[in-house]
């Protein structure tokens, strides 16, 4: 961050801890001399079209400037209302001495803390992907059947069945998650962005020179995609995928807008993972549909419809988990529950390897006992047709 830029949240993180809100205008405003003083965040962008024919231009130097402090908060007793959620701050924002407080620390040295009334919360960068389908996929686990010693040493999958397509969207998630990791410094990269009050999520949200984007991941390896319009056919069978990538964008737009002040207009995209193929019909996709295999190239060559700034402004929003979720912060164990998903993917990983083994026992064993049994075939056809006797 260069020297202006270090000023402005060295004079943010002051009105914080003053007590000044950050939405409002501030107390007293710089004056603008010269380009030499231009502020950081000044300057022309462009969102990307609005609607046909329409696109939003705009500059930073009248925009307050908000930081982050992902410290040390008290969860609220209750869930903050729409208005908190689009702009007022869901919670006190903390003072610099709450800001260097260390849980672990504080419990050594039997500081007053409430059970279950404090979490360190990072912002949505440091969350890895597909954390809300490992959630599903787990909890459909757990009432699995433990695998006996013979099923484990033929390789029979630990997964239950209704675990099965949760487990394979995680990994789906995975892999379009380790393409999105090469596109850059450019870019800012969210996985499973929770929104509104409940479990439901974005897979991707990305946001570079290209423009702002969701993903919604599907993970049909080896089957055939056909799209047309809102149609999306699954080896023939019809899927909800672009309705609801639809509305994932319309209502990132709607959030990212409310916060920021801005019209934002947001891309939505399917990533199907390693499909035999992909035809489109004679009518246009409602919906961008892309492989995985060819994600990363698209994203680069689109055309540049945000400045380094507008992409630094929008993403600094895009990263508070308040900006989508009535809750402010999480109590849930991340760390704990991505263990436990590696476990059971070691697991099916193993099994998966053991019955190939098996499978290529039996056909080697077939190979070498074929002609012994064809032999004793043919001795058996002709001590049939000899008549005793003769």
């Amino acid at each position: 961050m260069n020297d202006r830029g270090a000023s402005a949240v060295h004079d943010t993180t002051s009105a914080v801890q003053t007590g000044q809100s950050l939405r409002g205008e501030p107390t007293t405003r710089p004056v603008v001399s010269s380009a030499a003083e231009e502020s950081p965040f000044s300057g022309p962008i462009t969102t990307g079209p609005l609607l046909p024919g329409l696109s939003f231009t705009s500059g930073f130097d009248r925009e307050p400037f908000s930081v982050s402090a992902h410290t040390v908060v008290p969860v609220p007793s209750a869930r903050p209302d729409a208005e908190e959620v689009i702009g007022k701050p869901a919670i006190p924002a903390p003072t610099a001495a709450a800001a260097q407080v260390d849980v672990p620390s504080a419990v050594a040295s039997n500081v007053d803390l409430e059970p279950g009334s404090w979490s360190i919360e990072p912002n949505l960068r440091a969350r890895g992907p597909a954390y809300a389908v490992m959630q599903e996929c787990l909890a459909r686990q757990e009432v699995a059947t433990p695998r006996g010693r013979l099923a484990r040493a033929l390789g029979n999958s630990p997964l239950h069945p209704d675990a099965r397509s949760w487990y394979s969207g995680a990994l789906g998630e995975i892999v379009v998650a380790n393409a999105l990791a090469q596109l850059g410094d450019e870019w800012t990269v969210l996985h499973a962005v929770q929104v509104g009050s409940g479990s439901a999520d974005i897979d991707h949200v990305i946001l570079g020179p290209g423009g702002i984007f969701t993903i919604n991941t599907r993970n049909h390896s080896g089957k055939k995609i056909w799209i047309g319009g809102s149609t999306f056919l699954v080896n023939g069978y019809k899927q909800e995928h672009m309705r609801k990538s639809a509305h994932e964008a319309e209502r990132a737009a709607r959030l990212l807008s409310s916060v920021t002040g801005r019209p934002v207009s947001v891309t939505p995209l399917i990533v199907v993972v390693n499909p035999a193929s992909i035809t489109t019909g004679r009518k246009r996709p409602r919906v961008t549909v892309l492989s995985s295999n060819t994600l990363k190239r698209w994203l680069l060559r689109r055309p540049r419809v945000l400045s380094d700034r507008a992409v630094a402004h929008f993403s600094m929003f895009a990263e508070e988990r308040s900006t989508w979720h009535t809750e402010p912060v999480t109590m849930n164990d991340t760390s704990g529950r991505l263990s436990q998903f590696e476990q059971l993917r070691m697991q099916v990983d193993a099994a998966r390897q053991r019955a190939r083994l098996w499978l290529l026992a039996l056909g080697v064993g077939a190979i070498l006992i074929t002609p012994v049994a064809i032999a004793e075939i043919v001795r058996l056809i002709i001590s049939l047709l000899v008549i005793p006797g003769r």
